[in-house]
């Protein structure tokens, strides 16, 4: 795929509602994963794609227009499933099932998996999703996750741990998943690294922790 490959707005032809397209959906992600593990990125096609899965080129286009539009809808899915936990993880905190410190921790490990702790292909699927998706989307996505991070620490009202400016959040926010995306790009063994991850959560807890 060129670097220079404009961002997919819209990966999907048409939105799937019925349970079949959305297993026609499961598995043509599925299918890719599993070229990308083998193969990497030269084998990465359409039609390998479409084989892979069992089906027919034409069924792969009814949804997908592109391979570019497959790994960012792959992508999209991957970040809506990640924020889902960040809300999860700080409501639990919010209500005192779990710490701010261990919410924060499994959230870092959380993000760190998606961009491919332990896994080749998916390390690479995020690389390329970085790429491929909309700038727009990216940052929507970031200032979401610390929006609620800000709502949940007004909810927590503790005075060990104030609600950081708006300044700090963005700031925050834009160091981990900065370091995150850059592990990935740079296929980077530190992204498997234990101590990655404690570096990160060390960060954050240092600026928002009050002790």
């Amino acid at each position: 795929m060129p670097a220079d490959r404009p961002p997919v707005d819209n990966p999907l032809r048409k939105k799937p509602s019925q349970t079949r397209a959305l297993r026609t959906i499961d598995t043509l992600f599925e299918a890719t994963a599993r070229i990308l593990a083998s193969d990497g990125e030269a084998g990465f096609t359409t039609n390998r794609v479409a084989e892979r899965a069992g089906f027919s080129i034409g069924t792969l286009y009814q949804y997908f227009p592109s391979k570019e539009a497959i790994i960012v809808a792959m992508v999209r899915r991957q970040r809506e499933r990640v924020m889902r936990e960040l809300d999860d993880l700080l409501e639990r905190a919010a209500r005192g099932e779990c710490s701010a410190e261990e919410a924060l921790r499994t959230y870092i490990r959380r993000l760190i998996d998606a961009f491919g702790r332990g896994q080749q292909a998916q390390r690479l699927i995020a690389r390329l999703g970085w790429q491929l998706d909309a700038p727009a989307l990216i940052v929507r996505a970031m200032d979401e996750g610390s929006e609620a991070i800000r709502v949940a620490l007004e909810r927590l009202d503790d005075p060990a741990l104030p609600v950081p400016d708006d300044a700090t959040l963005y700031a925050l926010s834009r160091a981990v998943m900065g370091a995150v995306r850059s592990a990935a790009v740079e296929d980077s063994a530190m992204i498997d690294d234990p101590r990655f991850e404690d570096a990160l959560v060390r960060m954050v807890w240092g600026v928002v922790h009050r002790g």
